[in-house]
């Protein structure tokens, strides 16, 4: 297909790796392998697969929302194995449709987020290998399904009563991920404290970086808010987590009003190096220390804290770089007292009632219109002759085929595209590595011995990289289909499973392609719009607190902030759909997010270095403000005249973005 893109956005996240999730999922696998050793059971495998899909459908966080999840996945398989099982042998006039419907209401519980995506899609695996193995009579198809539930119950006990994670270290590692990233912000900011950097280069580190810190804030604002559903609003830890949410991302807009600085002023950038380098290493720091618990009002802390005020007191001291540190090193203070700030409170952890959160999605998504509805029809019809072709043939192992194709399926085409790749290709790395392993593990005590390590480390990374994960999940998936149906080769499975994921990721994105496509292409004008709009909505904010005074800016900014990331998010799905070498709308999408940063930029520069208006001057303030909105939302007037007296700059700096924009 012409215009496929060169370069698939495989990402690789280091930070993510996670040793305590990989032991604990490692002994509920290798403990079940044991456990059907010493019992002298063969078959125990099918609990060590059930210990091992549950653990998949752990979807993290406080333990009040992994509670739902994990238990209606291991109440759940336990059913579907064994009635699919039993359905299998009614034949496929019967057990085809039922299962189809069965997978369809699997694919369309992505409508209660990241717990329902990841359950629906593990039982729609389950439902696929239960007809895979057909139970001949009513007594067997329970014997399996209690075998597939007592793994997945002891999963569930592990990871949710016997080895819980400390109620609010989830929050802690969300916002010590937060503190990283504007670290690594701040640092490569301090590369371009340096004469000679055009535009461009801040363009590129605004690329780089606004966005995903941007989105770790929002992860850990989810989380907090997750935590304090459970735990209530009123203790310590919540407001100290409050406090260290807003202040960091107060620190995050000072670091966008200072790379605007940075790149409009190049005499400021010099002398303004060493007290960046300070604010990187002070958040390098931070980090790990939110993440331990560790009291931040340390000695070295309140030294640090010392050298960058008195690196911030060498600056000119009505320069903007001036006003923007010092106003960093004063979020700094606060993270270290942990004292609120006025007006900071969260707000939103009213728990809706239980009938209402089940009933609201599916009654907004219930329609053709909707990408999951979709996406859901999709999937039934996809899986359908799959799933009769597979059981007129019978071919050892041809269920990963079906299998990849649910696995692979996704609302949108692009993320098809990407998730097939990915998963194709750590599947390959993967089968290969377990030909290797399957020579080691000729017993149930070795195989037992093998998982431990296998599943830490499979279950470590699985943050790190998806194509990684199917790297190291692969040989454990083999080895457990090999217990469970013994005497196959390992090679011989593993090369199955190769094949069959190709041929499965072949078909989720002709699938894709052919039904229903859902291509970015088509939504990038509507995220261009609502952009513009969260942008006119930020400059109505900051003008307003600019000449009334009081009014905070936070929610706007938080709202432009998130509008650009839907932005970058959409262009980048766009680019990995089949598209002409030019294409406008791309192209004005992309024009539209450089000049939406910038002004970000420069509105940031304003709510932290803020000119005194003079009376006299309000009116044509409130002209300019006007002209933005009006320019950002409608069709653009001519410009006001500018009024005397500081702050003209940044209007003639947000003119031009905005001409920038609706320049024909």
């Amino acid at each position: 297909m012409p215009g496929l893109p060169k370069n698939l956005p495989i990402n690789w996240n280091v930070g993510a790796v996670s040793l305590a999730e990989g032991v604990r999922a490692g002994l509920a696998v290798a403990a079940t392998v044991l456990a059907g050793d010493i019992l002298g059971l063969p078959h125990f495998g099918l609990a060590a697969l059930g210990a091992l899909l549950t653990c998949f459908a752990d979807p993290g966080g406080p333990v009040r929302q992994r509670v739902p999840a994990v238990l209606a996945f291991a109440v759940l398989a336990g059913i579907s194995y064994g009635f699919f099982g039993l359905l299998r042998g009614t034949g496929i006039w019967v057990a085809v449709p039922v299962a189809a419907l069965a997978i369809f209401c699997t694919s369309y519980a992505r409508i209660y987020g990241q717990g329902g995506l990841q359950v629906g899609n593990l039982l729609s695996v389950v439902i696929v290998l239960a007809l895979d193995t057909p139970a001949a009579s009513m007594l067997t198809a329970v014997g399996q399904g209690l075998n597939l539930f007592a793994g997945a119950i002891w999963a569930a006990s592990l990871t949710l009563v016997i080895w819980q994670i400390h109620p609010y270290q989830p929050a802690r590692d969300a916002l010590a991920e937060v503190a990283l990233k504007l670290s690594q912000f701040s640092k490569d900011l301090t590369a371009l404290a340096q004469p000679g950097y055009s535009t461009e280069a801040f363009e590129a580190h605004a690329a780089l970086h606004r966005r995903s810190v941007r989105e770790a804030i929002e992860t850990a604002r989810g989380v907090a808010l997750g935590t304090f559903r459970r735990r209530g609003l009123v203790s310590q830890r919540a407001a100290q987590v409050t406090v260290r949410l807003q202040t960091l991302e107060q620190i995050f807009g000072g670091l966008i009003a200072l790379s605007d600085v940075f790149e409009q002023d190049e005499t400021s950038r010099e002398h303004t190096a060493r007290p960046l380098r300070l604010v990187a290493g002070w958040l390098a720091a931070l980090g790990p220390d939110i993440r331990s618990g560790a009291g931040l009002d340390a000695p070295k802390k309140q030294a640090s804290l010392a050298r960058l005020r008195e690196s911030v007191e060498k600056l000119p001291p009505e320069s903007a770089a001036a006003h923007v540190l010092t106003a960093i090193a004063e979020n700094f203070a606060v993270m270290m007292t942990v004292s609120s700030p006025a007006g900071q409170a969260m707000s939103g952890v009213a728990v809706l009632p239980l009938r209402v959160r089940i009933l609201t999605p599916i009654r907004s998504n219930f329609n053709f219109a909707a990408a999951p509805m979709r996406h859901a029809l999709r999937t039934a019809c996809v899986v359908t002759p799959a799933l009769a072709v597979t059981m007129i043939w019978h071919e050892p192992f041809s269920h990963w085929a079906t299998i990849t194709m649910i696995l692979c399926l996704q609302p949108y085409f692009s993320a098809t595209w990407v998730r097939a790749a990915e998963r194709i290709g750590g599947t390959a790395l993967g089968g290969a590595l377990a030909a290797v392993i399957g020579l080691l593990a000729q017993s149930q005590l070795s195989l037992a011995l093998i998982m431990l390590p296998l599943t830490i480390f499979a279950f470590a990374i699985r943050g790190v990289s998806f194509a990684a994960f199917q790297a190291a999940l692969t040989p454990m998936v083999v080895l457990l289909i090999e217990q469970i149906a013994p005497g196959t080769n390992e090679l011989t499975v593993a090369l199955s499973r190769i094949g069959y994921t190709l041929l499965g990721g072949t078909l989720a994105v002709l699938g894709n392609l052919l039904l229903w496509p859902s291509f970015e292409h088509f939504r990038v004008e509507a995220s261009i719009t609502q952009a513009l709009n969260a942008h006119a909505a930020y400059v109505r904010a900051v003008f307003t607190a600019l000449l009334d005074g009081g009014v905070s800016v936070d929610s706007a900014r938080r709202g432009a902030g998130m509008a650009s990331n839907n932005l970058e998010a959409s262009l980048a799905r766009a680019l990995l759909e089949p598209h002409r070498g030019r294409d406008a709308t791309l192209e004005r999408g992309a024009i539209v997010d450089a000049a939406l940063r910038r002004m970000a930029g420069r509105l940031s520069v304003l709510v932290v270095d803020r000119p005194e208006i003079p009376k006299a001057s309000q009116d044509l303030w409130r002209q300019w403000r006007e002209f933005l909105i009006q320019s950002l939302t409608s069709k653009p007037t001519a410009r006001p005249r500018l009024p005397p007296g500081p702050g003209s700059d940044a209007l003639v700096r947000l003119a031009r973005q905005v001409e920038l924009i609706t320049d024909p």
